[in-house]
């Protein structure tokens, strides 16, 4: 038995404001990206991309559709809907990823859980990014370019207050 332990590091009050920035890559990983095993080597290498490119995140599509990013979740804002990829085989589920849908539906949210297209994501009001460590966290640069998400965050805030306030 192998154990690893280290300081779990959370976004600063400084990101937690401005934004992350994200890369958009083809994801090129197995097609049981929801079985948590220890063979996540395409998703270390697609992780690994993003500082290269001075990027906190890679995000992740494949034919065309959004899926998630290396090591978190996505979520998009369109019109004033929260748009969420659904859980398949393509996607390992996340514990924030249910607790923000939990949290869109008890707060009457807008939101729809359905396939994403990589137009959505690159023309989206506002991107996020979920997990454990980074909790609700916006993306405000796509792939070097300020996003249209990065000068209207309407929804996250309120998500991310909401999220903090149920944490235990």
């Amino acid at each position: 038995m192998f154990v690893m332990a280290s300081p779990l590091v959370t976004p600063s009050a400084e990101l937690v404001k401005k934004g992350a920035k994200a890369i958009v890559l083809p994801d090129f990983r197995w097609l049981r990206c929801d079985i948590k095993s220890t063979s996540l080597l395409g998703n270390c290498m697609l992780r690994t991309a993003a500082p290269t490119r001075i990027a906190a995140e890679a995000i992740l599509v494949r034919d065309g559709e959004l899926t998630e990013a290396s090591a978190s979740n996505v979520f998009v804002v369109r019109n004033g809907t929260v748009l969420a990829p659904p859980k398949s085989h393509l996607i390992l589920p996340g514990i924030t990823y249910d607790v923000v849908l939990e949290i869109l539906r008890a707060n009457a949210i807008a939101h729809q859980v359905r396939a994403v297209a990589e137009s959505e994501l690159r023309t989206a009001c506002e991107i996020w990014i979920t997990s454990s460590s980074r909790e609700v966290l916006a993306i405000t640069t796509l792939d070097a370019s300020r996003s249209a998400a990065a000068s209207r965050l309407c929804v996250r805030p309120r998500v991310r207050a909401l999220q903090q306030f149920k944490r235990p």
